[in-house]
């Protein structure tokens, strides 16, 4: 019995040894983490550049404005968006706040809030403008919201923040997004006493205002939801031009719409930029074991955030945005090649190999703008009479 309760102590030591050697000698080869790389580099610079760059453009910005938009009517939306944006660069990307919930002003009920999903979204929205009879009233009682959103409008620039936080409010794209339709159904409503030239330049005013927002957005989400904003345009542009006469319609046409998409719209270097600041935020606050857990997860965080390098995994992503390194899909057997790629910065590697997002969907939503910008101008053009047929 002697015999076996050694022989059992040396098994136990040796089971618990190896392993423990093992998590050792990979902790050693991970003491120290990566310079940062000259792509990494260029990404902080302009990162600060864009913060500076804000600071000195605060009050002639469409970005302060759009933070507070949706204060209610007789609130500063510029005094409360310089307010919001400084909270948001004054916390950590996982910082909560105690902050009280600012009033915002009622959306309104707009009769095309459904219509503008439909396939035939056209004779949709159409047959629901001819059955409301209270356009005006609603255009009426909610001009100060228009005048608001062409405030946004006349704005020359749109600089935003890198900055992100997953737990207080950011842009109010629903109330921006009410503010154009009720726009655009003002220029609607006067469509009929209204040179096609101006309407035109109205309609083009609110499509180079989304544009820009698409060329200067930083964070993903921006830039996705600015490509709604001008499917809205071409949409309830189409509407309006569609009520005209067909000698009018090609005179109404914006000059937006005939040019192509500006290379700085169809592209996501920005946002990937955006996403690289987000992602290198997310890993910095996740890099401390987590005391609201229980005493086993806290024990594995202890464990395995040693063997997370921050700045190689940075330079990895920045590599990988760029498209001069591949995203790697997560190894699924244990072999010495496996073991060898692995072995340093391990938890960085996997975090890269399964929790970051492919930017093709996104690549393709944008560039679905383009063919749509293509078939609209092109369907109200055959809409339109040759002069020399109608002539004849």
């Amino acid at each position: 019995m002697r015999y076996f309760l050694r022989a059992l102590k040396w098994i136990l030591l040796t089971g618990m040894g190896v392993p423990l050697s093992l998590y050792f000698i990979v902790l050693l080869l991970n003491m120290q983490d990566e310079a940062p790389s000259e792509r990494s580099k260029r990404n902080f610079a302009q990162i600060a550049d864009n913060e500076r760059t804000l600071a000195q453009n605060l009050d002639n910005n469409a970005y302060i404005l759009a933070l507070g938009f949706n204060v209610p009517k007789d609130s500063s939306p510029m005094a409360e968006g310089v307010k919001r944006l400084h909270l948001l660069q004054s916390l950590g990307i996982m910082d909560t706040v105690n902050a009280k919930q600012t009033a915002r002003f009622e959306l309104p009920e707009l009769p095309l809030e459904y219509c503008l999903s439909h396939d035939d979204f056209l004779l949709a929205c159409k047959a629901n403008l001819e059955q409301d009879k209270n356009l005006k009233t609603l255009l009426a009682e909610n001009r100060w919201i228009i005048e608001r959103y062409q405030q946004v409008l006349d704005m020359g620039n749109w600089q935003e923040s890198t900055h992100y936080n997953v737990f207080i409010q950011g842009l109010t794209w629903q109330h921006l997004f009410s503010a154009q339709k009720l726009y655009l159904l003002d220029i609607y409503e006067k469509a009929g006493t209204t040179a096609p030239n101006i309407l035109a330049q109205a309609i083009d005013q609110d499509m180079l205002f989304w544009q820009k927002v698409s060329a200067n957005a930083h964070i993903l989400i921006n830039k996705m939801v600015s490509n709604g904003g001008m499917k809205i345009n071409m949409k309830l542009g189409e509407i309006i031009i569609a009520q005209l006469s067909q000698e009018q319609q090609v005179a109404a046409i914006p000059q937006s719409w005939q040019n192509p998409m500006p290379p700085q719209v169809l592209s996501l270097n920005n946002a990937k930029l955006g996403e690289w600041h987000y992602f290198t935020q997310i890993v910095q606050a996740t890099q401390v074991v987590d005391d609201a857990t229980d005493m086993v997860s806290q024990a594995a965080e202890f464990l395995l955030l040693p063997l997370m390098q921050q700045q190689d995994t940075a330079n990895r992503y920045a590599d990988i945005l760029v498209g001069t390194a591949d995203m790697k899909e997560c190894p699924n057997d244990l072999t010495v090649d496996t073991i060898s790629q692995y072995i340093y910065n391990p938890m960085g590697k996997f975090i890269l190999c399964s929790g970051i997002p492919s930017f093709q969907t996104y690549q393709e939503g944008l560039n679905e703008l383009e063919y749509k910008r293509v078939s609209l101008v092109s369907r109200l053009k055959q809409q339109t009479p040759d002069k020399a047929s109608t002539a004849q």
